[in-house]
């Protein structure tokens, strides 16, 4: 009999118990690989027959091991979340007589400031490099079409700061196009929600559905908003790949990705004034906390215009804009005395 088959019944249970809960397929994919890694530890490091034999006090030697291997904290917050979430879900059910995810202490780390923000020079390089290649060009051939789907995506991105999931699960009635917005369905933590996008973003994806797409589309393609030039759904890495040959073309040569994109839309919308609380929304944050992180971006950059151009620092004041004497200040009138 399997050494540990009641631990791999559990995790197939775990897997329908995850899913019902509303985790994403990807989320439950990845917390089951995380799992299996602790299972073969078991197997190869303990004499443990199955689950019900697994003490506190292993899953704490688990965390050292993981520690011990110098992975970042937030790889290791990763590891342990899903063996935090695989145990805490079993004991709750009661598929387990102790509660082991107590034995498992999350590391803390702080929120990085995102690195691969485009400046607004950098962001209209791209779009006038994307206009430059579709604005006077009527689609004829397949990489004319290519051209406009992808100056659509990046306007979409950009307009709306979706992340990369979404932008791949949008379909064609998602798009709202005489009030400008767009429903996002099953974002992250499965809720919904719709986001306005621009008047010039939207008339590029206009273009793109009525004139483009049809090239890509074959009887079976399905009705995802963009498509492969084979007609299938985008995968993760094709949009990936996509943003960052657009972003090179147009002559950026730093390294920046899709979710870059999404921190470039935060941070350009609270540097010009927007409510952090609507950049929540639109973002899809459920938590403050996460948008808020844009907002040491945006006063890192306030910091370094107020050293560029308050006069103070540059000590440009003119004589007109000069601070008054006080009456301590002005020389004493001559022949008057106290």
């Amino acid at each position: 009999m399997n050494r540990f088959h009641r631990f791999d019944v559990l995790c197939a249970w775990y897997k329908e118990y995850a899913t019902v809960k509303g985790f994403r397929p990807r989320t439950v994919h990845e917390y089951l690989l995380e799992v299996a890694f602790f299972r073969r530890w078991l197997e190869k490091q303990t004499e443990v027959q199955d689950i019900d034999e697994i003490t506190p006090a292993m899953v704490r030697d688990f965390a050292t091991v993981l520690y011990d291997k110098k992975k970042a904290p937030a790889t290791i917050r990763r590891n342990l979340t899903s063996l935090k979430s695989f145990f805490s879900s079993l004991y709750a059910e009661h598929k387990l007589y102790i509660d082991l995810s107590t034995a498992v202490s999350l590391p803390r780390i702080g929120k990085k400031l995102p690195t691969d923000i485009l400046t607004e020079e950098e962001a209209g390089k791209i779009i006038d490099h994307l206009e430059s290649l579709t604005s006077n060009t009527k689609v004829r051939t397949l990489a004319d079409a290519i051209r406009l789907r992808d100056h659509a995506i990046f306007e979409v991105l950009y307009s709306t700061g979706i992340r990369r999931g979404e932008l791949m699960a949008l379909r064609l009635g998602d798009v709202n196009y005489s009030d400008g917005l767009i429903t996002i369905k099953q974002g992250k933590g499965g809720k919904d929600r719709v986001v306005p996008i621009g008047e010039k973003s939207l008339e590029i994806v206009r273009r793109y559905v009525t004139s483009a797409r049809g090239m890509f589309a074959q009887g079976k393609s399905p009705d995802a908003l963009f498509l492969t030039s084979k007609g299938a759904s985008m995968g993760r890495m094709t949009v990936r790949e996509t943003v960052m040959r657009i972003v090179r073309e147009a002559g950026i040569t730093r390294h920046v990705k899709t979710h870059g994109i999404r921190h470039t839309c935060a941070t350009h919308m609270l540097n010009h004034g927007a409510d952090i609380r609507y950049v929540q929304e639109l973002l899809g944050h459920s938590c403050l906390s996460s948008t808020q992180v844009y907002t040491h971006v945006s006063i890192k950059q306030l910091k370094e215009s107020h050293r560029k151009f308050h006069p103070r620092e540059r000590e440009e004041f003119s004589d007109d804009e000069a601070p008054e004497e006080s009456d301590e200040q002005k020389p004493a009138a001559k022949g008057k005395t106290e």
